[in-house]
């Protein structure tokens, strides 16, 4: 078996954190008799990739998708040395409140997932990579890696004379602030000097020379070796919240204690790593345990639907999660023959047949009656979802401990069990293009695919029974007026069939609907504002 080192750059090329990390690790693998060979990213084919070898991927922004769906589908052995945030488009996760990734910016995700570990550098860069991917693969190193010969170096410098009061390091890479340190230095009338990038020893000494060292990363550092260095050096930090490594208790040791604990971790980090290729597993302890899903689907008169929606709610990346359940309101149809396929293979499905007709809102109680999920969703038998609907709308529900529903795109479409990914039409659904507000709640917010906290149906109370046509409209401007907040997430999570014949949009039902419309519309003016009453009054005939 040959290890082979995938990364962007090395050190020979680049002086950077992680190129510097990279070839450490290279070294003290090496050190223990495992021979290395390195890649780079944008030159290593196809042909390279062997089933028989073990990949450690580093910095691979230069690496092609052709590759990474390669090692997937082949399941080849590999884990990820994780730097500089590959898993959000911007390599920014600091652009989002409290990290929580705008579901459009996440990439790389079966990447990650596939992986046989990533591998991070600090407690905080673990829990982003985890409440944004939902991995149960990662290992938190608390740490980068040194070469015994740079940990030398530091210790060599450790005790060197201050003769430079203000120090920011002179770089061309816009995460690591030398401008807003400048300008820093330059509001507060510091005298500063610019420490210049160059070979490591005369960088190191160049730096224990410095008694405060201004350094404001634009972005969260994963760690920032440069931010431990300089602690070790003796130099006061006048910095940000950005620094990955500040989130380790070893951050707050003495100098001569924090190399110490270098070296051990060192040890510990390569250790990590040889386990890794020798074993091919890990027992991870970083684990994160998400609320169950209950499905509520209402079933009436949906032969034509049932076979193509039990396919596709079965195909859900959480199903095994969640429990679905079936209200029968005594259709006459012969939905539950297929049905029986699908509960004699599955013991998370309930199917409850009643003995006489009911309304959709009074099926959709009974089934949140007897759910026993934490989380709330409803699956209509003519809409689709995407496979990881399910899943993002649960992320994202439990990232935001405020919020109590949340929804998001759906495509529109008049072709009957249409799957999502087959879906001709790019026209979204109008009840869920909008972000949330009182005001924008004069629209069906959530539309026809949300997911909220059970915990919001037990305060604001069942859906109406009475209404037949726009119970949702109005339990969801109920827990808005009560104080319940939504929150939309910015993907394509379904389709949402413009069924003819259906309860909400046949013709016969119309003058119905509109009637039940209209009295929500007046009830709940205060929530949708004076504006939108004054607006759409004609239209419902107020």
């Amino acid at each position: 078996m040959n290890i082979c080192f995938i990364s962007d750059f090395y050190a020979d090329e680049i002086i950077g954190g992680a190129e510097l990390c990279n070839d450490a690790l290279i070294i003290n693998l090496e050190e223990n008799n495992i021979s290395v060979k390195k890649y780079k990213s944008n030159n290593i084919s196809l042909e390279e990739i062997n089933s028989n070898n073990f990949y450690i991927i580093a910095n691979f922004f230069l690496l092609s998708q052709q590759i990474k769906d390669y090692l997937i589908i082949k399941k080849i052995n590999y884990v990820i040395y994780e730097h500089d945030h590959k898993y959000v488009s911007t390599n920014n996760p600091s652009l989002f409140p409290n990290f929580n990734i705008d579901e459009q910016f996440i990439i790389n995700k079966e990447f990650y997932r596939s992986a046989i570990a990533v591998l991070t550098q600090s407690k905080i860069h673990a829990e982003i990579i985890q409440k944004n991917l939902l991995l149960n693969n990662i290992i938190n190193l608390s740490g980068n890696i040194w070469s015994n010969k740079d940990l030398d170096i530091l210790k060599k410098y450790s005790n060197s004379e201050k003769s430079i009061k203000y120090g920011i390091v002179k770089t061309n890479n816009k995460n690591k602030g030398m401008n807003q340190s400048i300008e820093y230095c330059m509001k507060n009338n510091f005298q500063y000097n610019l420490i210049p990038q160059q070979e490591y020893e005369n960088f190191i000494d160049s730096l224990s020379k410095v008694q405060n060292l201004v350094f404001f990363p634009q972005w969260l550092e994963t760690f920032s070796r440069l931010a431990v260095e300089a602690k070790i050096l003796n130099c006061k930090l006048i910095t940000n919240k950005f620094i990955g490594a500040a989130s380790e208790e070893f951050f707050k040791l003495s100098p001569k204690e924090l190399l110490y604990y270098l070296e051990e971790n060192n040890k510990k980090i390569v250790d990590i790593f040889i386990y890794l290729i020798k074993n091919k597993t890990y027992n991870f302890n970083l684990s994160i345990d998400l609320p169950k899903v209950s499905i509520i689907t209402s079933l009436y008169k949906g032969n034509k639907f049932i076979e193509h929606f039990m396919q596709d709610i079965t195909k859900q990346t959480i199903f095994n999660e969640c429990e679905l359940i079936i209200i029968d309101a005594n259709s006459p149809e012969n939905e539950h023959e297929i049905i029986k396929k699908y509960t004699d293979n599955y013991n998370n499905i309930k199917y409850i047949k009643l003995d006489k007709r009911l309304n959709v809102h009074e099926t959709l109680n009974k089934g949140i009656e007897i759910s026993t999920g934490q989380y709330i969703t409803i699956a209509n038998v003519d809409d689709r979802r995407t496979t990881d609907c399910l899943e993002i709308l649960r992320k994202h529900l439990f990232n935001n401990k405020h919020i109590d529903l949340v929804y998001g795109d759906c495509l529109t479409t008049d072709v009957a069990n249409q799957y999502v990914e087959n879906c001709t039409s790019k026209n979204l659904y109008e009840h869920s293009i909008l972000e949330f507000s009182k005001e924008n709640m004069i629209k069906c917010l959530p539309g026809p695919i949300p997911m909220w906290k059970k915990e919001m149906s037990i305060k604001n109370g069942k859906f109406n029974e009475i209404l037949h046509f726009a119970g949702d409209w109005e339990f969801w401007l109920r827990c808005v007026k009560n104080g319940s907040l939504f929150k939309k997430v910015n993907k394509v999570v379904g389709s949402y069939y413009y069924n003819p014949n259906g309860l909400s949009t046949s013709k016969e039902n119309i003058e119905n609907k509109l009637k039940e419309e209209r009295k929500i519309f007046v009830d709940y003016k205060n929530i949708i504002g004076y504006n939108n009453f004054e607006k759409y009054r004609k239209y419902f005939n107020v």
